[in-house]
């Protein structure tokens, strides 16, 4: 048996449109071990939301898991009757979408919504059941919870939208909890709020969270271990530390100079990675970074880089970590150096 509680093998994933196959995710792999915190971070169209679906088999229109797998428990989540998937999603994996106020009913009372989640997944009585949505309410801190109990999605903020997304998604003590930008459309002030709550509800509980998002930042603050996806891949991963402070792919290297530091020259230009995403109807040959890379050569457009495992925990896609690769305008000769 696997001590992963979450293993992700090639996954592919594909929307089949009327102007033809969009290869959204390209060959994915990672596992999640328990009690882990993953980032899993790119820029928009890079595939992260994608893989979250994949995982949940929660595909929009049009998108089919056309190779790998996604095993939970010894089983794969792909090939599961639709019985058994519903069993376990909601239940012992769960989900954080990016926007709270499309995924709550306008409808229906909050507190009647987290409570429908355990009607469905739990044998608990009406009472049992509102009680342990006063206690989630609680736990990601909403005031007044008995008086929330009944109000309508409209009545709350922003953030407080996101902390009812939270306590549905922790109602009935998931093993895996996957946050797709829980973030994104808040302020600094309540995103700051909403990580806390996240990171002490993970320590509390032992979950394991895949926590996906385009802000390195937020990564920095919450997670132990990083995925970067660009063009439907995995072009590095790695320990935090080796991520920030060993990074080992232009891309990676790209996204981090991008962020303003707090240390850094307030009139220094921020630097942007030129260029644009691949088309993913048509993915490039070789590396998904070829065309946006400076330090690209001939073989970077044709032949797919190997992985480079450079440590344990660190593995890079990129021929600049080759040996044949030349030391000249190589920005990744230090840590091939520190790795040979």
């Amino acid at each position: 048996m696997s001590a992963n509680v979450l293993e992700v093998d090639n996954l592919q994933t594909s929307f089949f449109t009327r102007k033809g196959e969009v290869k959204a995710v390209r060959g994915v792999s990672f596992d999640l071990a328990p009690g882990e915190i993953l980032g899993i971070v790119g820029e928009s169209g890079s595939g992260k939301s994608v893989t979250a679906m994949s995982i949940m088999q929660l595909l929009a229109h049009g998108g089919k898991i056309v190779g790998g797998s996604v095993r939970f428990d010894g089983k794969d989540l792909a090939t599961l009757p639709d019985a058994q998937l519903r069993a376990i999603r909601g239940k012992r994996i769960s989900m954080v979408f990016q926007d709270p106020m499309s995924s709550l009913n306008p409808l229906i009372p909050v507190g009647k919504q987290v409570r429908e989640l355990l009607d469905t997944h739990e044998k608990m009585s009406k009472a049992e059941a509102k009680e342990r949505v006063l206690e989630l309410f609680r736990m990601v801190r909403i005031p007044e919870p008995e008086r929330r109990y009944s109000s309508y999605p409209h009545e709350f903020s922003g953030g407080m939208r996101q902390r009812v997304m939270i306590a549905m998604a922790l109602a009935c003590k998931p093993e895996v909890l996957i946050a797709d930008e829980p973030t994104t459309a808040l302020d600094v002030t309540i995103q700051d709020q909403i990580l806390r709550i996240l990171r002490r509800l993970q320590a509390e509980l032992g979950m394991s969270v895949i926590f996906i998002t385009h802000d390195l930042g937020v990564v920095a603050e919450v997670c132990s271990r990083v995925a970067v996806m660009y063009g439907g891949t995995i072009v590095e991963e790695g320990t935090l530390d080796e991520i920030f402070s060993h990074t080992a792919h232009p891309y990676t290297l790209g996204l981090l100079a991008s962020v303003p530091r707090i240390d850094g020259d307030r009139d220094e230009r921020l630097e942007s990675i030129p260029g644009s995403p691949p088309d993913l109807m048509f993915p490039p040959q070789g590396c998904a970074f070829a065309d946006r890379c400076a330090y690209a050569r001939q073989i970077c457009q044709t032949t797919p880089p190997p992985a480079t495992r450079l440590s344990d925990t660190h593995v890079s896609h990129c021929h600049l970590l080759s040996p044949e690769a030349p030391a000249e305008n190589n920005p990744l000769t230090e840590v091939r150096s520190a790795h040979a």
